[in-house]
């Protein structure tokens, strides 16, 4: 079977077709590149794909998770050190901006980032120099940067309420690329699902055919909220545990199976009620279909945390929200 990709990034919904689109426009260029996507949307598969699409494809490509890294080590992962700069430095080390010379450095979830290491990064992007720890010579940055934030960061207010300083994210953000989630690509998962089944026969040495259509139904209305990544264990597991000719339900987890066929909400609104009114329904009925967590509230109504608040005291609902979960 046929997979239609954009290098190793799977998809012909429209949405992902204007991703492929913006990585084109990306890699044409050297400028610094920002991604945003929810956990499992394939930001690591964007940034290589830039890269890969790019003038320094010849460089070499270092993916950086900064969340992974301790606070205390990230400023010599980046940087390096010199032998005897701090207790423990029994020998110079070479900083990420030094082995990827010529070539990307893509920093993951970089809003998890110290303040001081920002400040840091953010004198490497003005000056094109950065010091080892303990070093007095000022070594030149021959790197481009791609960095990347499951945060929602697209205006003041999320950055605001984030770690990450304006002026860095103003620095990183020079092109912005935001993946769209799994839920939102309904033409994509079907062909994903095929094709990590095409992965896990060939990595477990099986022969499963395909899925059987109830499968393919709850895949469709599952909100996978794990995105592709979920997508890919689901059916790496499905896989191992499947001795028939095709994926039945009963090789889905229970969860999967239950949470898509959830029903669907729906809130009824009369003719004639002022916007006021209505964006107060849709804030009150939101907050209870999440049982009062305000951050999930946010990302469905599709508005930051601040903005959230603001209108809450705006339209007096405090004292309306009787659930805990905030």
């Amino acid at each position: 079977m046929h997979f239609p990709k954009f290098d190793n990034i799977i998809g012909t919904s429209q949405s992902m077709n204007v991703i492929f689109q913006r990585i084109r426009q990306a890699a044409a260029s050297d400028i610094n590149v920002f991604v945003l996507g929810e956990s499992g949307t394939g930001k690591d598969l964007i940034a290589q794909a830039i890269h890969r699409h790019s003038k320094r494809a010849h460089g070499p490509f270092l993916p950086i998770n900064m969340g992974a890294i301790a606070r205390e080590l990230v400023a010599s992962e980046l940087f390096g050190h010199q032998k005897g700069s701090f207790t423990g430095a029994t020998a110079t080390k070479i900083g990420s901006f030094e082995q990827a010379n010529g070539g990307t450095i893509f920093l993951d979830e970089i809003s998890t980032m110290d303040e001081s290491i920002q400040v840091s990064l953010l004198r490497v992007l003005e000056t094109s120099k950065f010091q080892r720890i303990g070093g007095k010579r000022f070594i030149k940055s021959d790197v481009r940067i791609i960095a990347a934030s499951n945060e929602k960061l697209l205006n003041l207010d999320d950055i605001h309420e984030s770690k990450l300083r304006e002026d860095l994210y103003h620095r990183l953000s020079v092109f912005t690329i935001e993946i769209p989630p799994l839920r939102s690509r309904g033409s994509d998962i079907q062909i994903l699902a095929r094709y990590f089944l095409k992965q896990a026969n060939a990595e477990f040495d099986s022969d499963i055919a395909g899925f059987h259509d109830e499968v393919m139904r709850v895949f469709q209305t599952y909100p996978w909220p794990g995105n592709v990544r979920e997508l890919k264990n689901i059916v790496q597991r499905a896989a191992i545990i499947c001795k028939s000719k095709n994926i039945k339900l009963e090789h889905i987890p229970e969860r999967i199976r239950t949470t898509s066929h959830k029903p669907a909400q729906a809130l009824t609104v009369p003719i004639g009620l002022p916007l006021s009114t209505i964006e107060k329904l849709v804030i009150q009925q939101t907050l209870e279909f999440t049982n009062g967590n305000r951050t999930r509230a946010a990302e469905i109504l599709g508005i930051s945390r601040r903005a959230l608040y603001n209108k809450i005291a705006l339209h007096k609902l405090c004292n309306k929200i009787t659930v805990s979960s905030l």
